[in-house]
Order: structure tokens, then C-alpha cells, then sequence
């Protein structure tokens, strides 16, 4: 364990000199082709933003501003009425955002365990049809989610799932893309490390828990984030298994602000915003961990 401690201590001094070689690289001369590829990147990094920079001004206009024409790109007066009504004058918003919260985050910390397990047992673990097994879940990935609604209904329906927590967290616990993203990362990591904790007459699960799983923290943030975004935006299913009102996830109940006849577009937008600050504020907070687990699980390329 001396040496396993010492191996991860080793790989953490040399992170330094490598940031600081990286630092002290003299920076490219600016080509024109550079210059170019800046400049369209850059449009089409402004032309990307401009529907979300819009979406997010209109949500301080009043009802008459956002259905003005012309349109108008700031609010003028910009007014936190929109905000007011949608937090405390509609009764059950409060109650979205909670059901969302406690969705997203069962399903995020069951993503992250169960997938990390069943990354372990396919990345590091041999077994009967082990190949098999995995090739069978990499399959369920070319399903459209669409294709299997009515059976998973079903099945939900006959368990009594319909309606309630269960019905919403239980399908989505597990999903076969956190399991490859696991298993990807899982396979990069030298055997040595457990090999050496079997030896020593540590359990397989106890290797798993206090060695293997505190090292695979990039694909953890990775299959977290997904799995939390995931559920987080998750319209369609919701929508299904959900009967009463006050059970409706923030996706769904902000399609309920929706009139048959008149939609306040300047309320829809302000729900919008608050539902889209979770996910921005959790993506800034782990980015580097997301983007360095995407590099090392094979979703970039390698």
C-alpha cells in the first residue's frame, strides 16, 4: 500500500513540471490563416451565444417589451418582476425545482456508483461472456429512447412505479453510457495498483472502493455531470409516468406556463433561466475534471 501511496505521489509532483513547461512555451507567431481561424471561431462562438444572451435579456423585459416589434435586444426598464412572480407567486415552481433536485441527484450519485462497478468488473475483471455482456450493453446504445417508452411504461405501471419518486429514478439509475465512460477510463489505470492490494489480502471490493475508485475522479465529475444534466433536462418520460401536477419535474411544469390562448413568454423565460443556473454553475465549478475525463475515456478522439 507503502508503494501504491508512493506511485500516486509520484505521478502528482511530476503534474507540476509538466504546467510549467507547458507555461514557458513561447507563445505561436500569429499566421493569418491563425488570425482566420480565430475570427470565425470567435462569430461562431458570438452567433451560438446570441439565442441564450437574447433569452436571458427578454427575461427582465415585461409581457408588452418581449412582444414588441422591432425587438430589442436590453430591457428598457429591466424589471425583477418576472423573477418575483415565478418564485413566489406561482405556488407549486418551489415544488418543481425540489422534484428536479431530488431526481437529478438520485440519479447522478446511482449513475456514479453503479456505473463505476460495472466499468470495473468490464475494464479490470475476467468472466464468462464478459466480452458479450459488454458488447450487449454498447448495443442498448443504438436503441432510440423513444423506441422502448411504451414497454418501460409498462413495466413501471406493473410495479406500481407510476406516479411517484421511483417511477422517475429507478429506469434511469444505470445507463449505458456511464458504463462505457467507466470502462474506458478504468482500462487506462496500471493493474499493478490492485494487483498489489489483492496480494497484501485486501478484498476485490475493498480494492475497488479505497484504490481504484478515488483515482477515476475525472470520469466520475464526467458521468456525473452527464448523468445530472441527463435528468436534470429530461422532458419526455416525466411527462409519462407522472400523473398529478405537484409531481411534474421543472421541465415539465414550465411547459404548464404554456396558455392555450396567451403564453407569457417574459415568465417562460425567467423559469428557463433559473432552471439553466444549476447546470451552469456545476459545469464552471468541475470543468476541468469533465474535460480531462473526456480526454482520457475515449471521447476525444484517442
Amino acid at each position: 500500500m507503502s508503494t501504491i501511496g508512493g506511485v500516486a505521489r509520484a505521478e502528482k509532483a511530476q503534474l507540476p513540471s509538466v504546467a510549467v513547461s507547458m507555461r514557458r512555451r513561447p507563445p505561436l507567431p500569429l499566421q493569418p490563416g491563425r488570425l482566420l481561424l480565430y475570427i470565425v471561431l470567435i462569430g461562431y462562438g458570438l452567433f451560438s451565444l446570441a439565442p441564450f444572451l437574447f433569452a436571458f435579456s427578454s427575461s427582465f423585459k415585461t409581457y408588452a417589451q418581449v412582444l414588441s416589434w422591432p425587438p430589442s435586444f436590453l430591457p428598457n426598464p429591466a424589471t425583477l418582476d418576472n423573477y418575483r412572480f415565478i418564485l413566489s407567486g406561482a405556488q407549486l415552481f418551489p415544488r418543481y425545482i425540489l422534484n428536479s433536485l431530488i431526481y437529478a441527484g438520485a440519479v447522478t450519485v446511482l449513475n456514479v456508483f453503479l456505473a463505476s462497478m460495472a466499468g470495473y468488473a468490464f475494464g479490470r475483471m475476467e468472466f464468462p461472456g464478459k466480452n458479450f455482456f459488454y458488447l450487449l450493453t454498447l448495443a442498448v446504445l443504438m436503441i432510440p429512447s423513444q423506441l422502448i417508452l411504451i414497454p418501460k411504461f409498462l413495466v413501471a405501471y406493473t410495479l406500481h412505479l407510476t406516479d411517484n419518486y421511483g417511477g422517475l429514478i429507478v429506469p434511469a439509475m444505470v445507463t449505458p453510457t456511464s458504463v462505457f465512460l467507466m470502462t474506458q477510463f478504468l482500462k487506462t489505470l496500471p493493474r499493478e495498483l490492485e494487483e498489489a492490494a489483492l496480494i497484501d489480502g485486501c478484498s476485490r471490493f475493498r480494492a475497488f472502493w479505497q484504490i481504484i475508485f478515488p483515482l477515476v475522479r475525472p470520469a466520475i465529475t464526467v458521468v456525473a455531470l452527464l448523468s445530472f444534466q441527463g435528468a436534470w433536462n429530461e422532458f419526455l418520460w416525466p411527462l409519462i409516468v407522472m400523473s398529478h401536477q405537484e409531481n411534474y419535474t421543472l421541465t415539465v411544469g414550465l411547459a404548464f406556463f404554456k396558455g392555450n390562448y396567451v403564453t407569457q413568454y417574459n415568465l417562460v423565460l425567467a423559469g428557463a433561466m433559473i432552471s439553466l443556473a444549476p447546470l451552469v454553475i456545476i459545469f464552471f465549478i468541475f470543468q476541468r475534471y469533465f474535460i480531462q475525463g473526456l480526454a482520457t475515456s475515449g471521447l476525444a478522439g484517442r
